[in-house]
């Protein structure tokens, strides 16, 4: 078989795994730039300032001794198997690199014979990239289920992120369509990677991926997952993937089902408000439900506390004002700013950054509102058959 072959099997075999780089609120696509189309492999991820980073996105090998339900390179299909040799995967990835085809790599495994096996010739592939081709980019590493906890070192040393996915936050569900996994072993590595990236002072960041829409877990069980890991240190982010039907089984939605792709961005969306805002898990989500689909999670909590508005923008604090539909992190300290050196108008607020379309039902500026619309009407304005964008 030949490397392109390889390439062709093992790039798509690795799309199903989004623990990768971007806001979450944009899909990975494969390639489309002139001189990448053609090449198997090659993703744009986008990066959380905007920024669209191509990257080669591969799995060593796709033979895998699991057979979990939902992956598509479980033991028991039968489909095209292949892997790579690590000079082989290295000498390939940095000549798409000198090419300028891409700005990073992110690789990832199928478990071959065993963990620590499979990792060994994943870091034998990053050594050769860093160590002997001087490869300076972005590199992202798979930490496979049991692997050792040098071999987890190592990752942490090489990459500048490593990634060990949950796939599940219930351990039921976990043992159900994952037999071989254990959840305590997959925190247990994200806590391995951790402890090594403090003692040895590295800048290696963390992430998981949890699969949604494939079992009973509610979005209240995942957020509460993440804002858990976030508490601790073990993650810089928890990515959410849509279940995208890959095989027949009774365990399983149907083939037909359809991906629950807005239940995955409002996710995305409330991960945001945790990370960046302040909010807590169970200020978005009730226990055992999930998130509204036709109101973004922020402009849901505002319309459920009309206690909290008007938020007055003269003397309004930063908590306060990140609690405003349409007013981000950004714009917020924009207005503070503004506050110190000059007067406020409604006519310089979008100038500081804030979406005043949403913004104007829920401040008053000097005391006065800018908007008299009773939360019925709000409703009505709000709810619009497309998701509107949450950065702000």
């Amino acid at each position: 078989m030949t490397v392109w072959e390889k390439l062709e099997i093992l790039g798509a075999a690795a799309s199903y795994d989004h623990s990768c780089t971007g806001t979450g609120f944009k899909r990975e696509a494969p390639a489309t730039l002139e001189g990448r189309k053609r090449i198997p492999g090659i993703y744009l991820a986008h990066t959380a300032d905007g920024r669209c980073l191509p990257l080669l996105k591969v799995l060593f090998t796709n033979r895998c001794r699991y057979d979990c339900a939902y992956c598509v390179n479980r033991a028991s299909n039968d489909i095209p198997r292949a892997g790579f040799e690590p000079r082989e995967l290295a000498g390939l990835a940095m000549e798409f690199y000198r090419r300028g085809l891409i700005r990073g790599i992110f690789l990832s495994s199928a478990v071959f014979r065993s963990a620590d096996y499979t990792m060994e010739k994943m870091l034998e592939t990053a050594r050769l990239l860093r160590k002997v081709y001087g490869f300076r980019g972005y590199l992202h590493l798979k930490i496979l289920p049991g692997a050792d906890p040098e071999l987890v070192c190592q990752a942490v040393r090489l990459a500048s992120r490593v990634s060990a996915n949950l796939e599940f936050v219930r351990r039921k569900s976990l043992s159900l369509l994952a037999p071989g996994k254990e959840k305590r072993v997959l925190i247990g590595a994200l806590a391995q990677a951790r402890r090594f990236k403090l003692e040895e002072e590295l800048s290696t960041s963390l992430t998981t991926q949890v699969i949604v829409g494939a079992t009973p877990e509610t979005d209240y069980d995942l957020l509460r997952t993440a804002e858990n890991l976030y508490r601790q240190g073990l993650l810089k982010r928890m990515y959410f993937s849509a279940y995208l039907p890959a095989n027949e089984d009774p365990r399983l939605p149907a083939l037909n089902a359809r991906p629950p792709l807005l239940r995955e961005r409002r996710l995305y969306e409330a991960d945001w408000l945790l990370r960046f805002y302040g909010f807590r898990y169970h200020e978005l989500v009730s226990p055992g439900q999930n998130l509204p689909l036709k109101l973004d999670p922020k402009l849901a909590w505002a319309l459920r506390h009309p206690e909290f508005f008007p938020v007055e923008l003269k003397t309004a604090d930063y908590r306060a004002l990140l609690r405003v539909p349409g007013i981000g992190p950004r714009s917020a300290r924009n207005i503070i700013q503004a506050r110190k050196t000059g007067v406020l108008t409604e006519e310089g607020l979008q100038a500081l950054g804030i979406a005043l379309k949403r913004a104007r039902y829920f401040v008053t500026l000097n005391g006065r509102p800018l908007s008299r619309a009773k939360p019925e009407t709000l409703l009505r304005i709000f709810l619009q058959p497309e998701p509107l964008p949450l950065f702000t």
